[in-house]
């Protein structure tokens, strides 16, 4: 059955993005001090790099992926977006008096997540329900399973609406977050959708997402990996493991992005898809030229969102129309704080890969270990060999926290 609720004035939350983010995790240190670069210019030798421009992978697959632009389902990442947070209970699970503090609270260090790691380019406001939204069916009418198909998903962001719709006004919403009661164990995971069809209140509602029992698990996090999906970005983590290593869903990139794994240490976006998303300057990207000597100081990816003159957050090496080379630089701040190693993150990028199928790989510095890619980044005074094009990519330490690297043909 509906519940009536009496009309009251719309909450609006405003939160601006963190600057730090606390832990007291404690972090490993990898490798050996080399010999830091000298802080100036390029040497005469090397040449400048190409334009930026020549390392946008194009997009090259239907759907979310690795190239430029996001695909059109995506919704702007840079501005705001206006979010409705509807919370919802059951007739067969109500939610206990008191808990709806508890349920916006869970879910709130997301909105700070993305606001911090986009350097302050997204604002996120929301608009929670003033109360608990009666479902017009039981919990078990939805088969929140997996496997959930596109219709079932779609008549409960429905019926949500519906619901909330007498006392929340939806005409200038981007996008639906359905929250469910704790008490709802069966409302299991928490699925995005970008094509959902559905008007109210003159508004053509497309994208939302539904949180489900594992949000008390995954806490805040999970509404910005799913965020991550309502703006574009492809998962990172495998639909199929790889038959030499069954079980292992996370083989591509580890804990290294928070589209991969989402209890990760280091749940910092990549450094790419902060370029995908409008979070990243072209003035913070070298791009290898072809052919040629390239050097890069580069910053934590962290302090991305603070560019400095004279620093970098990415070397980007193209090896083929669709492929490219990344390096970035790992280290114990921000979300990363509880990292096992830093240093120089190397992975590659595919823009022909799909969402779930390994568009993005990290390159393991110490294959077989038993820390998987949790020690993947490399440490001064290491290299590594790009395989196809022969390219030496070599690490040293920088000043205050960067991390220098080479590019030799």
């Amino acid at each position: 059955m509906h519940q009536h609720v009496q009309r009251r004035p719309r909450r609006t939350v405003r939160r601006t993005a963190l600057r730090t983010v606390a832990t007291g995790l404690a972090v490993g240190l990898l490798g050996t001090t080399a010999t830091a670069l000298p802080a100036t210019a390029r040497p005469p030798s090397v040449t400048a790099p190409a334009s930026a421009a020549d390392c946008r992978l194009p997009a090259a697959v239907d759907g979310l992926g690795s190239g430029f632009p996001v695909d059109e389902q995506g919704l702007p990442a840079v501005g705001t977006l206006k979010a409705a947070q509807l919370f919802v209970d059951f007739e067969d699970h109500p939610a206990p008096a008191g808990s709806l503090d508890e349920a916006e609270a869970n879910l709130a260090s997301g909105v700070e997540y993305l606001e911090q790691v986009s350097g302050g380019r997204l604002d996120v406001e929301t608009t929670a329900s003033d109360g608990w939204v009666r479902m017009p069916e039981p919990s078990t009418a939805y088969p929140f399973e997996r496997g959930l198909t596109y219709e079932d998903h779609v008549r409960y962001i429905g019926d949500a609406i519906a619901a909330a719709d007498a006392t929340f006004d939806f005409s200038d919403v981007d996008v639906v977050w359905v929250s469910a009661t704790k008490q709802a164990q069966n409302i299991t995971y928490s699925p995005t959708t970008n094509y959902l069809d559905v008007t109210a209140d003159g508004n053509h509602l497309t994208h939302a997402v539904t949180f489900g029992y594992d949000q008390w698990r995954w806490g805040g996090l999970v509404l910005a990996h799913e965020t991550g999906h309502s703006l574009g970005l492809p998962d990172l983590y495998l639909f199929e493991a790889p038959p030499e290593d069954p079980g292992n869903w996370h083989a591509a990139v580890g804990g290294w992005d928070l589209m991969g794994l989402i209890s990760g240490q280091g749940p910092e976006y990549l450094g790419w898809h902060r370029w995908q998303l409008g979070w990243l300057d072209d003035e913070q990207v070298v791009c290898a030229e072809p052919g040629r000597t390239t050097t890069a100081r580069l910053s934590p990816v962290a302090e991305s969102g603070e560019p400095r003159p004279g620093r970098d957050t990415m070397l980007v090496h193209p090896v083929s129309a669709t492929r490219a080379v990344v390096v970035e630089n790992r280290q114990p701040l921000g979300y990363d704080q509880g990292i096992a190693a830093r240093g120089a993150l190397v992975y590659t990028v595919d823009a022909s890969v799909p969402s779930g199928h390994g568009p993005v790989r990290v390159v393991d510095s110490t294959p077989g270990s038993s820390d998987g890619l949790d020690d993947a980044p490399f440490a001064p005074g290491t290299s590594w060999t790009e395989p196809t094009t022969g390219a030496e990519l070599t690490f040293r330490e920088g000043p205050a926290g960067t991390v220098a690297v080479a590019l030799n043909p």
